[in-house]
């Protein structure tokens, strides 16, 4: 291949491509930062799906892990008040992720 053209130089060029990776690192940093709240055996267990307004919505591995999970969330609300890019979450939403393998 002469010249492949980079990546980096596509998503500048495409305004709703660069807005997609801008939001990927929102989610990536989000799911960090949950993850890093909860315990250990449930954060490998769980991921975080989307912001949408006030909510916070977050998938488990199974129904076992979304119960645990459900348990968490008023922690997880007062910790997300504390914390400038999460302070307009009111709500957790947690689903059963329907795929397997992920976490």
């Amino acid at each position: 291949m002469k010249n492949p053209t980079r990546i980096s130089a596509i998503v500048a060029q495409t305004p709703a491509l660069s807005q997609l990776v801008e939001r990927a690192r929102e989610l990536s940093e989000i799911d960090a930062v949950v993850r890093g709240w909860l315990p250990a055996a449930i954060g490998s267990k769980v991921q975080v799906a989307l912001t949408r307004g006030d909510t916070l919505v977050l998938t488990a591995a199974s129904a076992v892990w979304a119960t645990r999970l459900r348990y968490e969330a008023p922690q997880l609300l007062e910790r997300a008040r504390g914390t400038l890019s999460l302070r307009h979450i009111t709500r957790v939403q947690v689903k059963v992720d329907a795929g397997e393998g992920r976490y």
